[in-house]
């Protein structure tokens, strides 16, 4: 099982046939990409905080998780990020262990054409996160 929330959603997009038909999981990366041709995508952690830890040491996160899609068209970019709504908003799966994503819910997204004629399709989940002692 994965370690973290990226490597499951990693993980997630792998064996997602639907996204997988529109991007393939070599053109998703963690943190920022820079350059590279396109169409890909990024995660991004944008925030995390502890709601909840017990003298055992388990822990209750809220991660907030922002996916990019950065594409030359627009309708094939909305078409990836129509995809990664589906398959991640309402969710929850395993990792490693028996920590879990408990819910994993979409918070907001939106579209932006930069100067140069890139699109970048952004999607912000909002997840809780339990985190079994050790992890």
């Amino acid at each position: 099982m994965p370690a973290t929330v990226e490597q499951a959603i990693h993980a997630r997009w792998a064996e997602s046939p639907s996204l997988l038909a529109l991007l393939p999981v070599e053109r998703v990366s963690t943190g920022l990409a820079h350059g590279g041709s396109l169409p890909y995508a990024t995660i991004t952690r944008e925030k995390c905080r502890t709601l909840c830890r017990t003298n055992a040491g388990d822990a209750l996160d809220e991660i907030l998780l922002r996916i990019d899609v950065w594409h030359d068209c627009y309708d094939a970019g909305r078409a990836i990020l129509d995809a990664v709504i589906a398959a991640f908003d309402r969710s929850r799966f395993g990792l490693s262990g028996e920590s879990r994503v408990t819910r994993m819910c979409r918070s907001d997204d939106f579209a932006l054409q930069h100067g140069d004629g890139l699109w970048q399709f952004s999607v912000f989940f909002s997840l809780q996160a339990y985190l079994a002692s050790g992890v």
